[in-house]
């Protein structure tokens, strides 16, 4: 066995310096710890038939990625520049994404532990008889997007030596950041509040706080954080990085949270001459004050 791993450990490094990379390098870090806690997130989750494990690892392995290409950052600087003051923006771009991954996962593991149901997932997993086929694409998807959403992180960590020190467009981005990073925690926490508040509201719409001026403050908040993040590392990062924000908008906007909870509500609320005025007067993700309809 050891033998065997170390034929497939000298393999993979011959392929990686064909490509120009080490098994050092942040891309190969970040791509290892996302794909890894997610192949082991797929194998838990087929082998026990439970949910609760998906946003958990999914959340997870934005912070310890983010970790360990910030660490294998820190320790070449002080190889390659030794004396010199640590760069300041791998480190806070790193912070960042812990500050909102643990924000988040606490977030999500109080949900689960509140409501232990949960039907998005419930095509994923396979009927008796079946291959985990879905299931295995679901978790595929869920490690690229961790993958192509941390680039502006992860690049950032890889170029800290190279790149110039930060200026007042990495201090307005990251203001930026924090700003999307309060609209989504306020946003989430209202809900759950409103939701926990009486029987009767655990059937209803929240439109309260932030949410009555935007039916989706919290992907709103998500989608600045990451504009925010791919801002913030500058020219550290190549054009195409841009990948990054464009993937969350693209998931949250068409693929897997506007579009379900719409479509549900549309089902859920047909015929609630209320709620349709609320859809009607209220922007879809932007925050802003309400139109109101004539009397």
């Amino acid at each position: 066995f050891i033998t065997a791993t170390q034929n497939l450990s000298e393999m993979v490094s011959r392929l990686l310096g064909k490509l120009g990379l080490s098994m050092r390098d942040p891309l190969v870090v970040s791509a290892a710890v996302v794909g890894g806690l997610n192949v082991a997130g797929f194998v838990a989750t087929a082998a026990t038939g439970t949910h609760k494990l998906i946003d958990i690892t999914g959340t997870g392995s934005f912070v310890v990625s983010s970790l360990a290409t910030c660490a294998v950052c820190l320790s070449h600087f002080r190889k390659v520049s030794p004396g010199k003051p640590l760069p300041l923006r791998p480190i806070v771009l790193t912070a960042a994404v812990g500050f909102w991954g643990t924000r988040l996962a606490s977030f999500l593991l109080y949900r689960i532990i509140q409501s232990p149901q949960d039907k998005r997932f419930d095509d994923f997993f396979p009927k008796p008889g079946e291959l985990p086929v879905k299931l295995a694409g679901f978790w595929a998807v869920q490690a690229t997007w961790g993958f192509v959403c941390l680039l502006p992180v992860t690049l950032a960590c890889r170029r800290a030596a190279a790149v110039a020190p930060v200026g007042p467009a990495f201090y307005a981005a990251m203001s930026a950041f924090a700003c999307g990073f309060l609209c989504e925690a306020i946003a989430d926490h209202q809900k759950m509040n409103f939701k926990a508040a009486s029987d009767a509201n655990k059937e209803r719409w929240c439109d309260v706080g932030l949410w009555q001026y935007s039916r989706h403050p919290n992907y709103f908040g998500e989608m600045v954080v990451w504009w925010s993040l791919w801002a913030a590392a500058g020219r550290a990062v190549p054009r195409w990085s841009v990948a990054s924000p464009l993937m969350v908008c693209g998931l949250l906007l068409f693929v897997s949270g506007v579009p379900l909870i719409e479509k549900k509500y549309d089902a859920k609320y047909a015929k609630n001459a209320e709620y349709q005025r609320y859809k009607s007067s209220t922007n879809l993700i932007v925050p802003w004050p309400p139109t109101r309809s004539p009397q």
